[in-house]
């Protein structure tokens, strides 16, 4: 017989003395704490099964009333913000108004102090980024242009190219570092946008080629509030620049409104809130508004005129909306100051007449005197 071998034991390594440890001294395991479960009502358990469900042809037992929601704080917060909106815009409005037709130094100063403060809130936004412009020499050549619009318009042009020689040569000589490229240009950039641009609407307010019609100064001057203590004075610089700001303001109301309510499709990636639907309503609103103006101003072919004319002053604005919004996107801010409640800043309320006045300004000098030729 064969035998079977036999298995081979190996000798048991003991453990090291950490791991030798007394099962008495081994932790035990925690089992849960005991849970009773949940009693039911009495009057469920003393009741039969068959009460309990309901039957196919008893109804349903009729829900309670809920109670009242409270207000959505954030409805209420919009609608707030959108009363104040309204509110401050009307008094706008109304000190506009009242400058618009105050004479030559009112509105020089008035259009001096928007363009500092517009210029002061765009210096700010460029050093938010890093960068560090010439902003005194830039205030001052920008109150040098609007002064010099208002009493030498031929001037003008002189005085923005002759302050930017003289930034240049400050530029090269500053102690605090070497201007680089970024320095140069949002000086410039600051210099034209906010200085040299608005200077337009200062000249076009001098506009005196002819007499205003009767009929617009003679509505003015009654509905002109005896309160103020001075009589309106109306020519036909004044009433352009109050028929254009009143078109541009209602492009700006026409698309806010039409767009918050109906607007579906986005117009913009640089502002997402602007839709189609509402840049359509502001063209709209504009060309109305011109047409109204054209023919109470006497314009040859108003009806045309006035259309085309409001059609790109709506145009003109909402693309200087846009322009602003590009700086306060690469800033990252939601206004460029805090100086209108429910408005923002001084920029967030001009934007949309900066692009404007360039074109006001050749229209009534130099396309209106054109086709009154052709036509007459």
């Amino acid at each position: 017989m064969h035998r079977l071998p036999r298995p081979a034991f190996l000798p048991c390594t003991p453990l090291p003395p950490a791991l030798s440890r007394p099962i008495s001294t081994l932790p035990r395991p925690v089992s849960p704490p005991y849970r009773s479960p949940a009693r039911r009502p009495a009057a469920r358990l003393s009741s039969p099964p068959h009460e309990s469900r309901a039957t196919p042809s008893e109804d349903p037992p009729a829900p309670k009333p809920a109670l009242a929601a409270p207000s959505d704080p954030a409805r209420l917060s919009s609608r707030f913000k959108t009363q104040r909106r309204i509110a401050v815009g009307f008094a706008m409005g109304a000190v506009v108004i009242a400058f618009v037709f105050s004479g030559r130094w009112v509105f020089a100063l008035g259009m001096l102090a928007t363009s500092l403060i517009g210029l002061y809130e765009y210096y700010r936004m460029v050093a938010a980024k890093g960068h560090l412009p010439a902003h005194k020499m830039g205030l001052c050549v920008t109150a040098a242009t609007t002064l010099s619009s208002a009493y030498a318009p031929a001037l003008a042009d002189v005085v923005f190219p002759v302050g930017g020689t003289m930034i240049c040569i400050y530029l090269l000589f500053r102690r605090k570092r070497i201007a680089t490229i970024a320095d140069i240009s949002t000086t410039f950039m600051g210099l034209f946008y906010a200085g040299y641009l608005p200077s337009f609407w200062v000249r076009l307010h001098e506009y005196t080629a002819s007499s205003s019609p009767n009929l617009v100064a003679a509505a003015i001057a009654r509905l002109w509030p005896a309160a103020l203590g001075f009589s309106p004075i109306i020519t036909v610089g004044s009433l352009l620049v109050f028929w254009t700001w009143l078109a541009t303001a209602s492009a700006d109301i026409g698309a806010f409104f039409i767009g918050k309510t109906y607007g579906r499709t986005r117009f913009s990636n640089i502002s997402p809130k602007k839709t189609v639907e509402g840049a359509v309503a502001g063209f709209v609103c504009s060309a109305g508004v011109s047409i109204l103006g054209a023919y109470l101003l006497q314009w040859p072919l108003w009806w045309a005129t006035g259309a085309v004319y409001g059609t790109t002053v709506g145009v003109l604005g909402l693309c200087g909306d846009l322009f602003e919004s590009c700086f306060k996107r690469d800033v990252g801010w939601k206004d460029s100051g805090s100086l209108f409640p429910g408005h923002g800043g001084m920029l967030d309320r001009a934007d949309s007449y900066v692009l404007v006045a360039p074109l006001v300004y050749f229209w009534a000098t130099m396309v209106l005197p054109f086709i009154a030729r052709v036509v007459l």
